[in-house]
């Protein structure tokens, strides 16, 4: 992407809007995968990858801390408020008018339905975006390790993700280091 290239405060908004509606009721990072890498070309899959991992370690919510490294990336502070204010208005006034909605009608069994059927069309999604982002690294047995050594940890051993990463980052950060000076060295 050239800089004239650049997102305009106006598209953060409007394309963080548009992952925050198209995604409702679960599934948001599978949609920011879809639309920002390969609909829009704003990020690689690894720079995807790296933003959303760095997102996940900061605290408060994943997808705020998302859209505005994503927004902050391109136009600074006003592209940072422009993503997250894209990300959150128009859920906000959905959520106030649903709950109102689900505290007067919770009890009815279509609801209950609804509510379900939306949970598993979120974790199809999820699981979809996990399998496509990883299948690159099918045939790269270190970065196999580090996503199993990563899921054991976080999600068997239920330990905190910022040690894991605190623990992970560093290594996987060294051994990408000595692999990429082994392919750039003279032979």
């Amino acid at each position: 992407m050239g800089s004239g290239d650049l997102p305009s405060i106006a598209a953060l908004f409007l394309t963080f809007n548009r992952i925050t509606l198209v995604s409702f009721g679960g599934g948001l990072t599978a949609w920011a995968q879809r639309i920002i890498v390969e609909e829009k070309a704003w990020l690689s899959d690894e720079e995807f990858l790296s933003a959303y991992a760095l997102a996940r370690a900061l605290p408060g919510a994943n997808q705020a801390n998302f859209a505005i490294y994503v927004g902050y990336r391109f136009r600074g502070l006003a592209g940072a408020g422009a993503a997250v204010l894209g990300l959150t208005l128009v859920p906000f006034c959905i959520v106030l008018a649903l709950g109102a909605f689900y505290f007067g009608n919770h009890s009815i069994p279509a609801v209950q339905d609804v509510l379900r059927g939306v949970t598993a069309a979120a974790i199809g999604l999820a699981l979809s975006m996990g399998f496509k982002t990883g299948e690159k690294f099918k045939a790269d047995f270190i970065a196999l390790g580090f996503i199993i050594v990563a899921f054991g940890a976080s999600i068997l051993l239920k330990l905190p993700l910022l040690v894991v990463v605190a623990v992970l980052a560093p290594i996987a950060f060294f051994m990408e280091l000595r692999r990429s000076r082994r392919l750039v060295a003279p032979k």
